[in-house]
């Protein structure tokens, strides 16, 4: 099983949030977007990437 996240880190506040994708490309066109509205948002530094991630069948 796929599973495609944006890892989203705002700094000075708190934990890590996740965005799920279809698709690694999904993904990285909409991170330039999201990262620069969280910025606006915050006010504060946001780091991103996004991942692929290949998990085992239940």
């Amino acid at each position: 099983m796929e599973r495609v996240i944006l890892l989203l880190f705002i700094l000075n506040q708190g934990g890590p949030t996740t965005i799920d994708f279809d698709t690694l490309d999904q993904c990285k066109a909409a991170e330039p977007v999201i990262t620069q509205v969280y910025r606006e948002m915050t006010g504060n530094t946001v780091l991103t990437r996004c991942i692929r991630l290949n998990l085992p069948a239940k």
